[in-house]
């Protein structure tokens, strides 16, 4: 064979190895082109499923708020100062998941929905309970957990609620041998700010006294935990309430977040509202309803931030 035809051959095969390149790399650019349309369209319904998801969740929650406070009233404001404390310690906390402290601490007392309206009551404003209400209460906790659990993603809030009665020391409820550390974080930091709030509420105590309460039983709780709490609800606390302004108002000019700071009782001598409540469009709301209607009369006495004026 020639040189020459050595040659042409050596060039066809080349120009064929080129084109069979350009085909392969085309193929590939369809497939990857391909690929990503696939990855983009599934991303896509992965997304909507996921708000879809979050949408049903967070329509849930609210029905579940929506029922506590026009089924509880007393019970839900408590449970809104529980939370607002939870939102004001968690920084200092590392808490995990901030979003299951923050709805465990509204939704703990779901449960309470079932009990009599006089022990809710009772429970609402602090006053004393047998062993037997007690018992019921406590009882009340575990109802709540097992109607939160059935939500799949709300599994965390619902073992928080499950033991935010119990003790450190493992005594409390449920009666189980989970103690100390092994009680869920939020959990621990619940029951410091349940117990801080049934001390408070009702006209039983400052907050200053809830805390020498409950350094008095130093056994039920975590005091890393107490010790936080005590640092950011009552010396920031102090500080804070120096600058906010106490005004005495007609209820049409109460405004969300404003925080009584005088027992509201109706002319029937039945307390309404405690010292301590943070103010919700649903409390204010109730607060004209009973104006308008003549249970109470006069100014409500609150405290607010200048920057909400």
């Amino acid at each position: 064979m020639s040189v020459h035809n050595v040659y042409s051959q050596e060039k066809a095969s080349t120009k064929l190895s080129a084109t069979a390149l350009r085909i392969r790399l085309h193929r590939e650019k369809k497939a990857r082109l391909a690929a990503e349309a696939l990855i983009e369209e599934k991303s896509q319904e992965l997304f909507l499923a996921k708000k879809e998801q979050e949408q049903i969740l967070s329509g849930s929650i609210k029905m579940l708020t929506d029922v506590l406070a026009l089924a509880r009233p007393e019970v839900f404001q408590k449970a809104g100062k529980i939370q607002r404390w939870a939102r004001r310690v968690v920084p200092k906390l590392n808490v995990e998941r901030p979003w299951e402290l923050d709805l465990a601490a509204m939704l703990y007392p779901l449960g309470i929905i079932g009990l009599p309206d006089e022990l809710a009551l009772k429970y609402a404003l602090d006053k004393p309970l047998s062993e037997q209400e007690k018992k019921q209460i406590d009882d009340s906790t575990q109802t709540a957990y097992q109607l939160i659990n059935n939500i799949e993603r709300m599994r965390g809030v619902a073992e928080a609620i499950r033991y935010c009665r119990k003790n450190f020391d493992g005594s409390g409820s449920p009666k189980d041998s989970i103690e100390g550390k092994e009680i869920p974080h939020p959990a621990r930091i619940l029951k410091v700010l349940i117990d801080l709030a049934d001390f408070t509420v009702g006209g039983l105590g400052s907050r200053a006294e809830g805390f020498m309460n409950l350094a008095g039983h130093k056994n039920e709780y975590d005091l890393d935990i107490l010790k936080i709490c005590y640092i950011e609800l009552l010396e920031s606390e102090e500080k804070k309430k120096a600058n906010d302004m106490v005004l005495s108002l007609l209820p049409g000019l109460l405004k969300t977040g404003d925080i009584v700071e005088k027992d509201i009782v109706g002319i029937d001598k039945k307390l309404l509202l405690s010292c301590g409540q943070e103010l919700s469009e649903i409390s204010i709301g109730r607060l004209r309803d009973f104006s308008n209607s003549g249970l109470i009369k006069g100014k409500i006495t609150i405290s607010r931030q200048p920057a909400n004026t």
